[in-house]
């Protein structure tokens, strides 16, 4: 669930944790009290404050919104989440790029509102399904992206003839980081491996 990756996440605040519903254990509980005291002692002398507190309420806000929209999600039928990908934000695309509906995940791509960055991250993504990975290759604009390219040629389901063709625009070292590989197939390793050869003076 949603609620418990947000609560697991290292990043999320210990407000955040406690507002979704997360208990904090007897032992840390009872150093909360000096802690907060020396959290405050330092963000009076202007250092050991990461956040302001208008930013600690930003998140706040964000991880309310995103938990909304997620148990509004559970109520959509497919027609309404498919509609929902084409159009909506970027909460909306960031949950429903995840459904196991292939119409529903593959709609977030064809979003006319999504980023590069965002596409960035399906492709990095190893559970990515085959379609979502189709589709990033058809948009030109997204593998003119190196870091694209690179995630691409790393993930399990790019066609292989595509990924060797990839390879040939990646530096060196990338080469090398691919030849010595244990989430790559054999034959990209063996490909990086030749490649790495004809380098050679």
């Amino acid at each position: 669930l949603l609620r418990e990756a947000l609560i697991n996440n290292p990043n999320t605040d210990r407000v955040t944790r406690i507002r979704l519903g997360w208990s904090p254990p007897p032992d840390e509980e009872a150093t909360e009290q000096p802690s907060r005291q020396a959290s405050s002692t330092a963000a009076g002398a202007g250092t050991g404050q990461k956040k302001s507190p208008a930013a600690a309420l930003d998140e706040l806000a964000d991880a309310d919104e995103v938990f909304s929209k997620y148990q509004q999600m559970q109520e959509m039928t497919v027609n309404e989440k498919i509609k929902m990908a084409l159009t909506g934000d970027k909460e909306w695309r960031t949950l429903l790029v995840r459904e196991a509906n292939k119409q529903i995940s593959s709609a977030v791509l064809r979003n006319p509102r999504i980023t590069e960055a965002e596409a960035l991250a399906v492709a990095q993504n190893r559970s990515s399904s085959e379609e979502l990975i189709r589709i990033i290759l058809l948009n030109r604009d997204w593998v003119k992206i190196y870091d694209m390219k690179k995630a691409l040629v790393f993930h399990p389901r790019t066609p292989l003839q595509q990924a060797m063709r990839l390879m040939n625009f990646l530096s060196e070292r990338d080469l090398k980081e691919i030849s010595t590989s244990r989430n790559v197939t054999q034959p990209i390793i063996n490909n990086a491996r030749r490649m790495l050869m004809t380098k050679k003076p």
